[in-house]
């Protein structure tokens, strides 16, 4: 049985609980509710194209890097939605993502699975607009005792080839679109 100051404690705290969840719901959305809703944006994708889902990001936040980062982030997350996360940051790059990507991708103590995605995803976010310091990044990788990382990293040397065409094929695009499939 609760004493009285007990249960008027708690009489309180849930009256304030409920004055703060009224006084949300007319806030701007927060990170927390961007980011939820992202993760049941890659739990259940449109159908499509890479351009759906990120047209689909667009429309549920105004800045959907900073929730992906969150999203890939969190070890919670299915492997999926942190992978997928990873992926469609090079479809928002600035200087915030281009840190978080490399600081990945240099953390030796995070899994070799997302550090190669992240090393993926930053040479094909910022290859274009500065070839020469992706390919100094992600050299070093493509000697890397990981097997997968390695992979990672020859595949991240395409997006620094000179000749590549305009319209070569995308090699992180086929490997999205099977982590899209149900």
């Amino acid at each position: 049985m609760r004493t009285l100051p007990v249960t008027l404690t708690l009489l309180f705290a849930s009256l304030g609980a409920l004055e703060a969840e009224n006084s949300i719901q007319g806030a701007p959305v927060g990170l927390e509710q961007e980011s939820e809703r992202i993760r049941e944006i890659l739990l259940n994708p449109p159908e499509g194209e890479l351009s759906d889902l990120k047209a689909s990001l667009s429309e549920c936040c105004a800045n959907p890097a900073r929730a992906l980062m969150r999203l890939a982030s969190d070890p919670t997350n299915l492997a999926r939605v942190r992978i997928l996360s990873l992926a469609l940051l090079s479809e928002y790059p600035g200087p915030v993502v281009k840190q978080y990507l490399l600081s990945l991708a240099h953390d030796e103590s995070a899994h070799p699975t997302f550090r190669g995605w992240a090393l993926q995803s930053y040479a094909r976010g910022f290859a274009d607009s500065e070839p020469e310091e992706v390919r100094t990044v992600v050299e070093p990788y493509l000697s890397d005792l990981e097997p997968g990382l390695r992979a990672r990293a020859e595949m991240s040397m395409e997006y620094t080839v000179k000749t590549r065409a305009a319209g070569a094929t995308d090699p992180m695009k086929p490997m999205i679109s099977l982590l899209l499939q149900d």
